[in-house]
């Protein structure tokens, strides 16, 4: 029997389809339309992914100025003084950073926001010390922000966390926005500061945040990410480019890619500089083509082509903002900004200084990731004890709403082995295909005299279930054992769910909707009308409960192994994003959570192997 679950039916097949099918979702930045019509359109395209961006929080937030406390000067001797500040990005959650002034400031002069970028000595990074050191020294003031979970931030070191906010309908990516945009705010409220002369330039998510804020808010005037992104679409087969979860945000792809962003960018001046030999990520080679070129026409439409640029590094060409891309930037502040300075850096390696010596301080209660989504879990269950429940029918329209779920018409055999007898057991292999979309391994096993069918699924896929099947078959029924998305031969990487949820779909609702599929098709293939139901693992007992929910006359008896009594759990433990990346599915726990899925399966007896009976009805 385990080698019959362990045989190999699907192969490489599994990965072209998940690529195929994100590549279908993805969109893609085309020609440009009509002068005028790309201007409606690119305002329009700001405004909804402003919105998209702050579902679930309070939207006088975006427009309410920073709150600001000034934490001390350090006077360098060196034609400019560091003072250090904090600002509330967020409420309750404080942002350390480093203002680098020029000692002598006449009237008004550049500025320039430097976002961190994935470091974790955040604004103490020598690099970032050089270049702010260095924009004083010209006479331009510097703004160096920490990032979330780097430096002083470090308690929120993994920002997969926003899917803990996410799960409870807030959008995470709000969170991040918020903090760059204050960060603006904050630069801009400077008596000093031009604001016809105000850029934005990082590395890495620094580079993510700059495009990310500038494409938004036009009070940026001049744009420099340096190796910050490329297109999701771009990034589908590239494991090293998907990046954090905020950088490919849930449903972002329905308004709008990385491309569209960079063409957002026109007609302002831009310099995209990118890493020939990048060990990090988003090479020049893949930059180019998806980035560079396809924004080239875009600023060409704006008669901006000129202030288009493009820096490809070779010295030393990996992940950096070293002395060359430093100096690329100068030259562009100097281009642009009207500035006569040296093109190279001025000198700055002595006049680094250490963390503890940057240090801005934080509150005590200083709000992180984590305690943003218990605070949300807790209004939301406060916000549902509150609300009438929805009727059945209602209720399972909305779960399907929230589910994305893919209602599959066509499920065909594509391939089925011959039948090979063991210890009695006829056992048959079967390739199932669903829409020509999806191919879902399926190993049947059918006892003599067999009585009734059952359907298993596991997390870990058919080579897991081996104890599972022994039971089902000692009980005389006949089984099946499907590999669904996300399990077994259809396992992937858990970026990939990522990059499922940003294009607009949700892979727990994919799940769901191939087991509903699996139903029907066993059902007909069993002449069963109803189908045991079995689930072991974090994910697929929350996938089995949740396609009895919808549709319990599928099922005559749902059996899970370690299934949480709450999707809070995820928040209150927490889960790692990474280890039940469908769960986090947006925006689930504000309106259903596991006890109400129980109810939605009634008349279905559920029994969990870990908890006992949670539907006692009788089985049907």
């Amino acid at each position: 029997m385990q080698r019959a679950l362990t045989q190999q039916l699907l192969g490489k097949k599994a990965r072209r389809e998940l690529l195929a099918f994100l590549d279908a979702q993805l969109p893609r930045l085309g020609a440009p339309p009509a002068r005028n019509a790309w201007l409606d359109q690119a305002a329009k395209t700001r405004q909804q992914l402003l919105e998209l961006f702050f579902r679930g929080h309070d939207p006088s937030l975006l427009a309410a100025p920073p709150r600001v406390e000034w934490r001390g000067v350090i006077e360098t001797g060196k034609g400019y003084r560091i003072r250090k500040l904090r600002y509330e990005g967020y409420p309750g959650m404080w942002v350390p950073a480093l203002l680098y002034e020029p000692d002598k400031l006449r009237g008004r002069v550049p500025a320039v926001l430097n976002p961190n970028g994935h470091h974790p000595g955040g604004k103490a990074m020598d690099y970032k010390q050089a270049r702010c050191l260095n924009l004083a020294k010209r006479g331009v003031l510097a703004l160096s922000t920490e990032f979330i979970g780097m430096g002083e931030l470090r308690a929120d070191a993994d920002h997969n966390r926003i899917g803990l906010l996410d799960l409870c309908g807030v959008a995470g990516i709000g969170v991040f926005y918020l903090l760059i945009k204050r960060s603006l705010d904050v630069l801009l409220a400077h008596a000093h500061t031009d604001p016809e002369r105000v850029a934005v330039t990082g590395l890495s998510g620094g580079g993510w945040q700059t495009a990310l804020l500038s494409a938004l808010d036009e009070r940026v005037r001049a744009i420099a990410p340096v190796a910050g992104y490329t297109p999701v679409w771009q990034r589908t087969g590239c494991i090293e480019d998907i990046g954090d979860l905020e950088q490919v945000p849930a449903d972002l792809g329905t308004i709008a890619d990385f491309d569209t962003l960079t063409a957002l960018f026109a007609p302002r001046p831009t310099l995209l500089t990118y890493n020939r030999f990048d060990d990090c990520c988003f090479q020049t080679r893949r930059a180019r083509k998806s980035v560079y070129e396809p924004a080239k026409p875009y600023f060409a439409l704006l008669n901006a082509a000129d202030q288009l640029a493009f820096h490809d590094n070779v010295d030393p060409g990996t992940h950096n903002y070293e002395a060359d891309n430093r100096s690329q930037f100068y030259q562009f502040l100097n281009r642009h900004f009207g500035l006569n300075t040296p093109a190279g850096d001025l000198p700055w390696k002595e006049e680094l200084r250490s963390e503890a010596e940057l240090s801005a301080g934080l509150p005590e209660d200083n709000a992180t990731l984590l305690s943003l989504a218990q605070q949300a879990l807790k209004q939301v269950r406060a916000a549902r004890a509150r609300r009438k429940p929805l009727a059945p029918a209602k209720a399972r329209k909305r779960l399907r709403e929230l589910l994305c779920l893919p209602a599959f018409t066509r499920a065909a055999l594509q391939k089925s082995r011959p039948a090979r007898p063991s210890g009695g057991v006829q056992i048959h292999q079967h390739l199932l295909c669903l829409d020509g979309t999806w191919t879902l391994p399926v190993t049947e096993l059918i006892p003599a005299g067999a009585r009734g069918a059952e359907l298993i699924l596991a997390d870990g896929g058919r080579r897991s279930a081996a104890r599972l099947v022994a039971l089902a078959l000692a009980s005389g029924r006949r089984v099946l054992v499907a590999d669904v998305f996300g399990t077994g031969e259809n396992t992937c990487i858990w970026q990939h769910h990522m990059l499922i949820s940003t294009a607009g779909q949700r892979s727990l609702g994919i799940q769901v909707g191939q087991v509903l599929a699996l139903l029907a098709w066993a059902g007909r293939r069993c002449r069963q009308p109803a189908l045991h139901l079995r689930a072991t693992g974090q994910v697929m007992p929350v996938v089995a409960l949740l396609a009895t929910a919808l549709e319990p006359a599928r099922v005559k008896t749902l059996t899970t192994a370690s299934l949480i009594d709450s999707l809070g759990r995820l928040i209150a433990w927490p889960v790692a994003y990474a280890s039940a990346a469908p769960l986090f599915c947006f925006g689930l726990l504000r309106e259903f959570d596991l006890p109400d899925l129980v109810e939605l399966c009634a008349p279905v007896p559920i029994h969990d192997s870990n908890r006992g009976p949670l539907r006692a009805n009788k089985p049907r």
